[in-house]
């Protein structure tokens, strides 16, 4: 199979694109004290695609593990950066 860049096969002239698959490491239920996330839960979502990733793809998961509440804040941790400096706000799709 011949792939370009993007994880897609290249077929007589079509494009066929195949999912890039990763996990998320969800934790929950705890509090942020500087550099440290305390008291929390940890739930892992496997097989989340690349291409399908939004917002309300992330409200569909919180929701899954027993949150339904109206607002809440989503947060991402740069890789191998600690907390106090890699914590992102999540607030729309491009940050996805």
């Amino acid at each position: 199979m011949n792939f370009n860049d993007a994880g897609r096969e290249l077929k007589d002239g079509g494009v066929v694109l195949y999912p890039k698959l990763f996990f998320i490491e969800l934790r929950h239920g705890g509090e942020i004290n500087y550099d440290l996330y305390a008291r929390g839960k940890v739930t892992y979502i496997d097989n989340c695609d690349t291409y399908l990733m939004s917002l309300p793809v992330i409200d569909d998961m919180v929701e899954a593990v027993g949150y339904s509440e109206w607002f809440m804040n989503y947060y991402y941790k740069i890789p191998n950066m600690d907390l106090c400096n890699g914590l992102k706000p999540i607030q729309s799709d491009s940050d996805v």
